[in-house]
């Protein structure tokens, strides 16, 4: 038995409060009504039965689970422990109500029979139906709540949601049982469903109610939006698409199956249209499993989060932002959108005809002679490893190509050699005023890493790329991104002398006092300081080179191995009498990964350029070269200044540009000033 409050003008005794409730109520006919009350019965529902003491005027509450239900009678069992009929001799019975959490049917029956086992009752010829919230309520179980407000903390179990409120209760046993919420400030609240984090912000005291069996507290969000990652001065088209996709979900707080139909959607997050009487979303929430269904067998999967509510005069509009997503589906995710705003520009796609490829590579220039006969001799491997690369979509590659009646006419790719840092390379296009296939791939592929980076699943940190300053295009975009955003903590630039070792067959030893030895930690942190005083800049970072080089290795290379590709990477110290003078770097992977071999080389970084010449630097690739199969190793040596400084002839720099992907809206401003008309360039973004 439940009792409930007494009646009076401010709360009714079914606990909804006066001023929630419609003032004109709905006449409810007997056949809806018996409708209504047997869908209770389907659902294992109840129905609320209110009583009233005949001397003392108070009210008390009783539930009872309705029978099926075909004429003018109902029967209904006690749902409660039910104490006994002599008690409720001092009462009379008044009417039962029930509710669907947006409005209440008040039905004034008359009592046929009353027993222990329940009550038996006339239906009368209409009802009334009264709409108490704007919003549709949800009964929850299994959310767990932590409740703060003014240094308390209070735990407490969510027993009503929606989209404007929710309802907490605590158990009267808690310690927080006489805890009274100050209705003028804050309570910031977590909601859990079991291990899921579902909702945590601050929220407004709406009403709280005390009873002998528990507390209740009512509390509304205090604000219809929130920010999930940093702004972004260049943001991701929002496209209208026809037809428009769904969401699927089941609701994190009410379990309710939820399916919505989209506004607009980017590669970010998108927008979502809800009927206000039943909208479900509030900001904050986040949805574990949310299914973006654009067609029938086509849809992705993520993990969402709501971030503002916007009433307008059609319907409630939601803003949802993209928190998590696998990479595969978010990789189908931008073929889609991407398709709809370009149809010639393709990410990632698995039909790839590599014979148009190889032909591209060719025509462009791109595989040029001497190139090709470093190709030449492994020529098998390499097909073998592109079509693994290009028919397949690994985890660690992304290519965006242009293609135009069966021809390709831009091409760029990049893939994921270290922990968080992607490598973009292999960039080229023919020449054609008609596409500007080279612009367009570039475009869309740093639309795609706006859209991606901040996805935990993309592990992008850092973009980095390799070029030769006298690239006039690469130079153009990487070099002057560095001098743009004037930061090198945003966009850095280090340059290496590239030139190809051929060892010797005799192996001349170190002279006494220098020694080639594994890098320890402590060699990484001298590493750092080094780099921080000398340069200052991402290099390494984006490298992995800091005290948990190896752990990071050893991670990377597994998933290279899951994804059937080779990587590994040892550290050396070259040192004299102890003190570190250079930093030696053996990169393994497959053959033709980086078609200059930049991930199959040895990397030397100089710390004592004074210290260190031609002949001791020779002796270190000569050690270092029987870790690699072939004869013809790719040497990279910075800074480039030490090679100019002891005459080591060199064919090539390469400048490795990295930028923190943090400030990517910059870099993004500044390459739109690169087509934009001289007076409207924007000169720094910093």
């Amino acid at each position: 038995m439940k009792t409930g409050a007494s009646t009076s003008q401010s709360q009714p005794a079914n606990g909804v409060p006066v001023e929630d409730i419609e003032q004109k109520p709905k006449k409810i006919f007997r056949p809806n009504l018996i409708n209504l009350l047997n869908r209770i019965n389907f659902r294992d529902g109840f129905i609320t039965v209110h009583f009233r003491h005949n001397k003392y005027n108070h009210v008390i509450t009783i539930q009872a689970r309705p029978q099926i239900c075909n004429d003018d009678y109902l029967r209904c069992l006690w749902s409660d422990h039910f104490l006994g009929l002599p008690q409720l001799k001092q009462f009379n019975f008044i009417y039962f109500t029930f509710n669907d959490g947006l409005h209440q049917i008040q039905v004034v029956a008359k009592l046929i029979e009353l027993d222990d086992h329940g009550v038996y009752l006339e239906l009368p010829e209409t009802s009334l139906e009264m709409k108490f919230r704007e919003v549709k309520r949800y009964d929850c179980t299994g959310i767990a709540a932590q409740v703060f407000q003014d240094g308390k903390m209070t735990e407490a179990n969510l027993t009503s949601f929606s989209a404007q409120s929710f309802g907490l209760s605590f158990l009267p046993d808690s310690e927080v049982h006489d805890i009274i919420f100050a209705e003028s400030n804050p309570v910031n609240v977590v909601l859990r469903n079991g291990t899921d984090f579902i909702y945590s912000g601050t929220c407004e005291v709406v009403r709280q109610h005390a009873s002998s069996n528990k507390n209740m507290l009512i509390l509304k969000p205090a604000r219809s939006n929130i920010q999930v990652f940093r702004p972004k001065e260049v943001r991701s088209e929002r496209l209208v698409l026809n037809p428009l996709p769904n969401i699927l979900f089941r609701h994190p707080l009410t379990r309710q199956r939820c399916n919505l139909s989209l506004l607009d959607i980017s590669g970010t997050g998108f927008a979502v249209a809800e009927d206000e009487d039943h909208s479900v979303l509030m900001p904050g929430m986040i949805i574990p499993a949310l299914e973006i269904e654009f067609i029938h067998g086509f849809s992705v999967r993520c993990k969402a989060q709501v971030v503002y509510r916007q009433s307008t005069e059609e319907h409630i509009k939601c803003g949802v932002a993209i928190l998590d997503m696998n990479m595969a589906d978010h990789v189908r995710l931008s073929y889609f959108l991407h398709q709809a705003k370009n149809r010639h520009s393709f990410i990632s796609t698995t039909n790839v005809d590599l014979d148009a490829l190889w032909d591209f590579f060719f025509e462009t220039g791109f595989i040029y002679p001497d190139k090709y006969i470093h190709i030449r001799e492994q020529k098998e491997r390499f097909q073998n490893l592109y079509r693994k690369l290009y028919n397949e979509t690994p985890e660690i590659a992304r290519h965006v190509i242009y293609q135009d009646k069966g021809q390709i006419y831009g091409h760029v790719s990049m893939f994921r050699y270290y922990r968080n840092t992607w490598l973009m390379h292999h960039h080229a296009a023919l020449k054609s005023t008609k596409h500007k296939a080279g612009l367009v791939v570039m475009e869309h592929i740093l639309q795609y890493i706006n859209e991606c980076h901040t996805l935990p699943s993309a592990k992008m940190k850092y973009i980095a790329c390799y070029f030769r300053p006298n690239n006039k295009f690469a130079e153009r975009v990487f070099g002057g991104a560095v001098r743009a955003l004037e930061d090198k903590q945003k966009c850095s630039q280090d340059d290496f002398a590239y030139f190809h070792f051929e060892p010797e067959t005799e192996t001349v030893p170190f002279s006494p006092g220098w020694t080639l030895e594994r890098t320890c930690p402590e060699d990484l942190d001298i590493v750092r300081h080094w780099y921080r005083a000398n340069s200052g800049g991402l290099m390494l970072e984006c490298l992995d080179l800091g005290r948990n080089a190896e752990q990071q290795d050893q991670l990377t290379n597994s998933e290279y191995r899951t994804a059937g590709f080779q990587r590994s990477r040892e550290l050396f110290s070259l040192k004299n009498d102890e003190e570190l003078i250079a930093l030696c770097i053996v990169n393994r992977s497959d053959l033709g990964m980086n078609m200059s071999d930049l991930t199959n080389c040895i990397q030397i970084i100089v710390l004592e350029p004074e210290q260190l010449d031609k002949n001791i630097v020779l002796t270190v690739l000569a050690s270092l070269a029987g870790h690699y199969e072939h004869k013809d190793i790719p040497v990279l040596l910075s800074p480039r200044t030490f090679a100019d400084a002891q005459k080591i002839p060199y064919a090539k720099i390469y400048a490795l540009a990295v930028l923190n992907l943090e400030y990517i809206s910059p870099f993004l401003m500044f390459m739109r000033s690169l087509t934009t008309p001289r007076d409207k360039k924007i000169q720094h973004v910093s």
